[in-house]
């Protein structure tokens, strides 16, 4: 049994993507709604209609209430579980894992897409991982101290009940420990006026003491200039075409041959 954790506001534009790759990777999905005003809850049962959607007992979006609300859903499931954002897709080789019995942890890195800028958005109908292709694999070995330039640290896939770092994010230190399971993340190459106003509307949600705390260079409060700014600075230079290593880690989903864009 493998269950995914959500949690989401408004995510609409993002979730038909999310929704019908990572019916292909978990039995199970548990989502969290932050109170959404779109259309959301009916895509999710449009698209797993045996999922289950909950509303986030949380009044705000802040990461340390995030993360125990999620730590407590995770409690509930069997086997493996992982929390994933909505830009977070899960792509490669699961089944490796489904012998596994003893309380095991994995730490799984993240290859982060970027829009090249001299593309058309991306299309419903088909994989994002067929239409964006041009990133980089995160190999910073230091990148969970550096959150606020929006570098990506591990997640963590496991089969027992966990407790995130008191950081807050559910991030991680430790260095990916498996190569043929990876997070493909697609929050920088969605930059067309949908993609940057999902991105752009997580401040109204967080409270306060949150965004004091995170100061105004966090990825979630930064401004529509300094995202971008960020963006072109800290992200694009490292990238090159990936098309090899995502039509391998596609193929465990039963994805056929990347198709030209």
């Amino acid at each position: 049994m493998r269950t995914v954790v959500c949690h989401f506001f408004n995510e609409e534009y993002m979730l038909p993507w999310w929704l019908d790759h990572h019916r292909r990777v978990f039995d199970h999905g548990i989502m969290i709604d932050y109170n959404s005003t779109d259309g959301s809850r009916e895509l999710i049962k449009k698209f797993c209609p045996s999922w289950e959607i909950h509303t986030t007992r949380n009044t705000y979006f802040d990461s340390a209430c995030v993360d125990r609300e999620v730590e407590d859903y995770e409690r509930t499931c069997r086997s493996w579980r992982m929390a994933l954002n909505v830009t977070e897709f899960l792509y490669g080789n699961f089944q490796q894992l489904d012998e596994v019995i003893a309380p095991t942890r994995h730490f799984i890195g993240n290859y982060v897409f970027v829009d090249p800028m001299n593309g058309p958005p991306p299309v419903y109908g088909r994989p994002l991982h067929e239409q964006a292709t041009f990133g980089y694999y995160e190999d910073d070995p230091n990148s969970f101290r550096k959150l606020n330039l929006g570098m990506r640290a591990s997640r963590s896939l496991h089969n027992f009940g966990p407790r995130y770092p008191e950081c807050g994010g559910r991030h991680w230190s430790q260095s990916p420990t498996l190569n043929d399971l990876a997070i493909f993340y697609y929050g920088y190459s969605v930059l067309n006026e949908d993609g940057i106003a999902r991105k752009l509307q997580i401040r109204t949600k967080m409270s306060p003491e949150e965004i004091r705390t995170r100061g105004t260079d966090h990825p979630n409060t930064v401004t529509r200039v300094k995202y971008l700014g960020n963006i072109d600075r800290y992200h694009r230079p490292r990238c090159k075409d990936l098309s090899a290593v995502i039509a391998k880690l596609a193929s465990y989903q039963g994805y056929g041959q990347l198709v030209p864009a």
